[in-house]
């Protein structure tokens, strides 16, 4: 019908072409249609044709040949054909169905929505469907879109009733489709408002909508190209059922139908959630199922972007809050000891994804605050679903780390209020939510054992206000014994809650009632680890395998301490069943042994020792290990490598993957903590080590890559890659500053696998202190950032199994990760100084740019102090540009390092002159100073400089003269002042050569000081003697200027203050002073000879003074345990020669020489006896340089000792002469040395037969006692012992025949004796302690003859008893005596037998018999009852002899 009245309409004589009506119909001549008078007449009669052949519903898809488009192009029918239609088409079909309402008597608007709902029920039944559909075909839409356009056109003209629309749909057998029902709405011809109202059966319509979104998720077959226009659906309706069903409350509609809708929307949404709950649980996670589908695709509408603004955000906040309500008390069927039980197994990683989704999507219009109140709330005010609510709380904590401290107070309040009112309830869910949170690593939560010990185990816990609160505890505690997990009752018995003692029987209840329940979970609590953690309630791990953790760490342990665990000793008493079944047995577990012992090997002999292996199970051992040993030899059966399955590291991979994915948005924070906590699961179920620690708890590091396993190397070399790759991405994409939390978030999450994060650690070690040069510029950035996280973590390290020897920290000392990789950034190479740079820059960029604050005293927060302070040296030192001042630079630090390949040149200089970094650079604790530029400056190498001797001498001269020397002391200069700087340096010398030494010893003899050659040590010796002559200088300007003024010795004052911090208790402290005072010495010989004297200049006299070198020769160099009866030549040569240049200065060079000398003779007596010994070596070089700077003859005092030493050479050739007049002690140690050193000892008993002068005698048999105990000290640095003993014996038989007293040297500690007590102060301490020792060794081997004439000496008896009691009381205060005496206890028995022996034979005493008893009481009875018996019966005979007078 409509092509004929289209045809009929458009006829016109120039169109022949086209059939005519008259053709059609075939019944009238062409001749009449001339009779149509007007076109009225002629439309007509096309009305009165369509009466009788009309079909409305094809009628109102006639819409200007739309239908023909419709069908020629389905699905893409042209918008503006509506537009585009003919004027007076509409009218046209409102005038066909006014005039079929006319005849039927029907109103328009009714007969108008019964041929509408016709054709929509027509177009539905053409799709062909198995079951009901919610989405068009193609054909169906194109077909609907025209209708849809007629009814638009007759809504326009009012023909169309909305009303009579909407109940003809409800009348009709089938409902509508969800998609014709979304267009109804979206051209505004039906709401989904008026539709909905119109139906009084609510049931019906909630039905009907609730099943048609269920189908609508569910999709169709050919989902994928449907996917879109479902969306829309699902999106607009959605909107308007959240919209109404959770208006503001003040939006109340007037019409009373209209009050219904919202009531309907919200019960249409209400059913929603339960379903998509019954989706989550019946889809299965490893197939893309159906449900899975559905559920993903009504997910969809929980993003607060789909909505665009269509609604307001308290309405959403209202949805979500509902839907949030639905799911924690969904299906409240558990109890809350089915919680308590199954917990475990609800943690973030373990949750179904859906769920997991829909609560992050839920969360993201809450704070963490909002959402904690609003579990309060569910939680006291509904029977919730415990695992929803808990699993809900573990993706809340993970995804919103701020929620960790809200939790803490809900915890707080539920606690308060649980022992306020004793509720049950409250107690439960407080204890439910700790674990739950505990379950997910301590970067997220404190462990339940630390929330468990702050909440009960002081008296200022919850419980603690009354016995009641006690009893309450104990009572919940004590119900829930049969339902807790064994690691749970493991805290509470080994972490109990305080109790009172006189409560105390109502713990042991419990505990034994806990212990009871770990029987019949065959868990002993015997067999808990020596070292298990009990931070987390995951199930323990196997006896067996914390048995092995247990072995790996108390080997550790000993590696560190040299000494067996007290933890494994304790073990072995108090928990012997668990030693003897578990830990032995994994100690001793067969193997191959190494050749050389490793520390399992030292460990299991040291038990062994002490008795703490039975025999039986140690013979199994060895035997075993025997027939391992054996197999491996003989090839019985091949070796067997542990293939880790790869499917757990393809899934940790994959995981990885998908966080390199997430981190590219920042906004996305809880998707990233989502796949964090993923890894960690991941990681948690490839090794279970519960070995997590608190952030603020120190890590054990671990070097040793024999440790790990195949799985663990791959791991952590997965990790490190992994956060590398990452980091480049999230870089690419934001600035660093908007990166967000995910770096360190992965560094927390790191802290709960610690096995994991020691190897990440010492990896990153070996990498940075080993390949550095050889890493390119991806891993340096990564790597970087990696150490920059850990530093702003505080990561902290214990006591560390490592082969770099840090000086500087005691092994108790906790030092942060990237303070402790400081150490092994070295600079004294050219490899190294440039990867160090590059490193440094890298972490330091990041690092500012990582904090969102423009403070520096939170900028410092997050930069490495050592990362600064090598910046701080090596750009200068690098780059030359850098030493010039010029502008700061105010750009952003990290642009010069996104752009790979980078150039670090400019990327360091630009940070380098940043604002931010010369602020840093000023900040005490970051700066460098004068001394750390110093010792970074002693480590370079020469030969392997990147600089040349030139350039590296420029560059000192730059450092010291115009970096350091102008700058101030607080900014770690000199403040101009040249004496300052010459003190940093002497003390940054002796660190350095301290540290050196140190290191030195481990590889050679440390006896000696290691050398310099591989250093910048003689090219700072340089600067300092430069700076010193400039000192010089001044001072000889200032001498001029001032009156009274003083000059000179400040090296001896640097040594005097830093000698005065030692404190010299123990051995270990007095070997450092000895290595202080050898170091102090090479410094001391580099430096003018002047700086050993003060020049005091007082008016106009000018005076000489060397008092503190006098102090420093006779405390210090007499005490050196390294010098061979005198002090080193330089020293001594030093001495003379600063001695002669400061005299000059002073004038009456005669006068002021003789009386620094014959100071020396009675202070300093060490000097001069030095003299005597190198004076062959000294006179050349004094005598040259007196000629140099004077014309006049050599000094009297010189000129004396050139005399001694003259006396002494002609003495060996037979001339006797009267000696020189010099003190006696003086000339005897010249006759000495001139025959110790010509001609040998052996001659020694003629020359001194040939003197008869006792004050030449005694000092020469005073240091042949020197050489004896020399070479008892240090017999392969001296004469051995049996020449000194020889020796001493041969000037005793001179003495003798001469009767010549010496028997009183041996008490030269006593001041009483005066003539030679001047030798006191040639012999050290330890020398003068070792007396007795050098006497008794050398009494003991005279000859008979000889000895029995010593005996008679009147003071021999009292001389050796003191001495054998001075040698038994070092011996009882464990003195080292024997250090080269083999059996030091023989001597004494020897020494005592002699004196028992001797004791009848000896005279009778001139001193008291008292002080002699006195001094036998308490060492030797059997010694004092001798002298008893002998003193009466010398009594006896002098009463015998005493003549009787009556």
């Amino acid at each position: 019908m409509s092509s004929v009245a289209s045809d009929y309409l458009s006829c016109s004589p120039d169109m022949t072409q086209r059939k005519t009506l008259s053709q059609l119909l075939g019944t009238r001549p062409r001749r009449h249609r001339r009779r149509c008078c007007s076109e009225f007449q002629l439309k007509d009669t096309v009305i009165q044709f369509m009466r009788h052949h009309q079909n409305l519903g094809d009628l109102l898809l006639e819409v200007n040949g739309s239908m023909n488009r419709c069908l020629s192009h389905p699905g893409k029918v042209n918008p503006e054909d509506h537009d585009a239609n003919t004027p007076g088409e509409g009218p046209f079909i409102a005038s066909v169905l006014q005039e079929q309402a006319l005849q039927m008597d029907l109103p328009v608007g009714l007969l108008s929505a019964r041929a509408s709902m016709e054709k929509v029920q027509q177009i539905m039944q053409l799709g062909i469907v198995s079951r009901r559909a919610v989405v068009l075909d193609s054909v169906q839409r194109s077909m609907l879109t025209c209708l849809l356009q007629s009814m638009q056109e007759l809504l326009s003209s009012n023909i169309l009733s909305r009303l009579q629309f909407c109940e003809e749909i409800w009348k009709a057998k089938e409902l509508l489709t969800l998609e014709i029902v979304w267009h109804l709405h979206k051209e505004n011809i039906v709401s989904l408002e008026e539709l909905v109202v119109r139906n009084p059966d609510t049931t019906a319509v909630i039905h009907w909508l609730f099943s048609d979104l269920c189908l609508l998720c569910s999709g169709t077959e050919d989902h994928q190209q449907h996917e879109e226009i479902q969306r829309q659906i699902l999106s607009d309706i959605v909107t308007v059922l959240i919209r109404n069903g959770f208006q503001e409350l003040n939006a109340v509609e007037s019409d009373p139908k209209l009050r219904h809708f919202p009531q309907i929307c919200f019960a249409v949404l209400d059913k929603m959630i339960p379903w998509l709950l019954d989706n989550v649980w019946n889809a299965k996670e490893s197939e893309d199922t159906m449900e899975q589908k559905a559920g993903q695709f009504w997910l969809s509408m929980f993003d607060v972007a789909t909505f665009h603004g269509a609604i307001s955000l308290d309405s959403i906040k209202l949805f979500f809050c509902h839907a949030l309500t639905q799911i924690l008390t969904s299906n409240p069927v558990l109890e809350a000891s089915d919680a308590i039980r199954l917990q475990g197994e609800w943690c973030f990683a373990k949750t179904r994804p859906l769920l997991m989704t829909l609560y992050r999507k839920l969360f993201v219009v809450f704070s963490a605050e909002e959402l904690v109140t609003h579990f309060q709330q569910v939680l006291e005010t509904h029977e919730v679903n415990w695992q929803n609510v808990l699993s809900c709380a573990s993706t809340l904590l993970v995804c919103q780390p701020q929620t960790q401290q809200h939790l803490k107070e809900l915890l707080a309040r539920l606690l308060i209020n649980s022992f306020e009112n004793y509720e049950l309830e409250s107690i439960i869910t407080a204890f439910l939510l700790a674990r739950q949170a505990a379950l997910e690593g301590p970067a997220v939560f404190i462990s339940y054992s630390e929330w468990f010990k702050n909440s009960f185990g002081s008296a200022s816990g919850y419980h603690g206000s009354s016995k009641k609160s006690l009893i309450f505890l104990l009572k919940f505690l004590t119900d829930l014994v049969p339902f807790e997990n064994a690691q749970y009752l493991k805290v509470h018995i080994l972490h109990p809650p305080y109790v009172a003692s006189k409560y105390r029987v109502l713990l042991l209840e419990y505990i034994s009632l806990a212990k009871t329940r770990l029987s019949d979970l065959q868990v002993s609590i015997e067999e808990l680890g020596l070292y298990e953690d009990l931070s987390t309630a995951h199930s323990p791990p196997k006896p067996q395998c914390q048995a092995t953790q247990d072995v790996e760490r108390a080997i550790l342990i000993f590696e560190n301490s040299g000494k067996i665990p007290a933890s494994v000793m304790e073990a072995s008493i108090f928990r012997r069943p668990y030693y003897l079944t578990r830990f032995l047995p994994a100690l001793l577990a067969p193997r191959v042994l190494p050749v050389s012992q490793d520390s399992c090997m030292v460990l299991i002999d040291s038990l062994k020792k002490v008795d703490k292996i039975p025999d039986s199970m140690y013979s199994s051992y060895v035997h075993a290990c025997e027939r391992e040993r054996q197999r491996l030899l003989e090839d019985i059966s091949e070796s067997e490598e542990v293939q880790q399955p790869m499917e757990p590291i393809a899934v940790l991979t994959t995981a990885l993957e998908e966080l390199n994915r997430v981190v590219t948005n920042p906004g996305n924070s809880d998707v990233v903590s989502a796949q964090i906590a993923v890894i960690s699961g991941h990681l948690k179920m490839m090794i279970d080590d519960d070995d997590s620690i608190a952030m603020d708890q120190p890590i054990q590091l671990e070097t040793s890559v024999h440790n790990l396993g195949p799985l663990e190397l791959e791991v952590r070399d997965l990790l490190l890659k992994s956060f590398c790759q990452a980091f480049l991405i999230a870089t690419n994409s934001n600035p660093a500053q908007r990166q967000g939390e995910w770096a360190s978030l992965f560094v927390k999450m790191l802290c709960g696998h610690q096995r994991f994060l020691r190897a990440i650690l010492a990896r990153v070690l070996h990498l940075t202190s080993n390949q550095g040069p050889s890493l390119a510029d991806v891993h340096v950035l990564g790597l970087a950032a990696f150490t920059v996280h850990l530093h702003v973590s505080k990561i902290s390290l214990s006591p560390m199994n490592s082969s770099v020897h840090l000086a500087e920290l005691t092994s108790e000392e906790r030092v942060s990760f990237a303070e402790y990789l400081t150490q092994f950034l070295t600079c004294g190479t050219r490899e190294f100084s440039t990867f160090c740079m590059r490193f440094c820059t890298a972490a330091v960029a990041y690092a500012v740019c990582l904090s969102t604050s423009s403070s520096i005293n939170i900028i410092k927060q997050f930069v490495p102090s050592g990362f600064m302070q090598k910046l701080q040296y090596l750009i200068p030192r690098l780059i030359p540009e850098a030493r010039r001042e010029e502008g700061e630079v105010v750009e952003p630090k990290w642009n010069n390092l996104l752009n790979l390949p980078i150039n670090w040149a400019t990327a360091a200089l630009s940070v380098f002159r940043h604002r931010t970094f010369k602020e840093l650079a000023r900040v005490k604790g970051l700066q460098l100073t004068f001394h750390d530029w110093l010792m970074s400056e002693l480590a370079v190498q020469p030969d392997k400089d990147l600089l040349s001797d030139l350039d590296r001498q420029d560059y000192q001269h730059w450092a010291c003269y115009q970096l350091y020397l102008p700058s101030p002391l607080c900014a770690g200069g000199c403040g101009g002042d040249l004496e300052i700087a010459c003190r940093i340096i002497i003390n940054a010398l002796m660190d350095f050569s301290k540290r050196m030494k140190v290191q030195y010893c481990k590889e050679s003899d440390c006896s000696q000081l290691p050398p310099f050659s591989r250093s910048c040590y003689e090219s700072v010796i340089c600067r300092l003697q430069e700076m010193v002559c400039d000192l010089e200088k001044v001072w000889s300007k200032a001498l001029g200027r001032s009156p009274s003024l003083e000059t000179g010795h400040f090296p001896l004052d640097v040594f005097q203050d830093r000698v005065t911090k030692l404190e010299l208790s123990n051995l270990s402290v007095e070997l450092e002073h000895q290595t202080e005072l050898q170091v102090f010495n090479r410094i001391l010989v580099a430096l003018p000879p002047r700086l050993l004297f003060r020049i005091c200049k007082n008016r106009l006299k000018t005076t000489l003074e060397c008092e503190t070198f006098f102090h420093f020769t006779n405390m210090e160099l007499r005490n050196d345990y390294s010098k061979e009866l005198v002090i080193p030549f330089g020293i001594t040569l030093q001495f003379f020669r600063g001695l002669l240049n400061a005299c000059v200065e002073c004038g009456e060079a005669d006068g002021i020489i003789a009386e620094i000398l014959n100071n020396a003779r009675e202070h300093c007596p060490l000097l001069l006896l030095s003299a005597s010994f190198w004076w062959p070596r000294l006179e050349p070089v004094l005598v040259t340089q007196w000629k140099r700077i004077s014309d006049t003859s050599l000094p009297g005092e010189l000129q004396r000792m050139v005399n001694n030493q003259c006396w002494a050479n002609r003495l060996l050739l037979g001339k006797m002469e009267s000696p020189p007049s010099d003190t006696p002690w003086l000339l005897g140690a010249f006759l000495y040395f001139t025959l110790q050193r010509k001609i040998g000892l052996t001659m020694l008993p003629t020359i001194m037969r040939q003197i008869c002068a006792e004050n030449e005698l005694v000092p020469v048999l005073y240091l042949s006692l020197m050489d004896l105990i020399s070479s008892l000290l240090q017999p392969k640095e001296s004469l051995s012992l049996t020449v000194a003993l020889k020796t001493c014996a041969d000037v005793i038989v001179v003495l003798e025949e001469q009767n010549k007293h010496w028997l009183h040297i041996f008490l030269v500690t006593n001041k009483d004796h005066g003539p030679h007590q001047v030798l006191n102060s040639l012999m050290s301490d330890k020398e003068i302690k070792l007396l007795p020792v050098a006497f008794f060794s050398l009494i003991l081997g005279l000859d008979p003859k000889l000895l029995s004439s010593i005996i008679k000496h009147a003071d021999f008896l009292s001389v050796a008893i003191f001495l054998y009691t001075a040698m038994v009381t070092l011996f009882l205060d464990g003195e080292d005596i024997s250090s080269k005496q083999s059996d030091p206890l023989g001597l004494i028995t020897r020494g005592r037998q002699f004196l028992l022996h001797t004791i009848p034979q000896c005279p009778a005493q001139t001193m008291s018999w008292n002080k002699l008893q006195a001094a036998c009481k308490d060492i030797d009875p059997e010694l004092k009852a001798a002298l008893n018996h002998h003193l009466q019966l010398c009594a006896g005979d002098e009463l015998y002899l005493e003549p009787t007078i009556l």
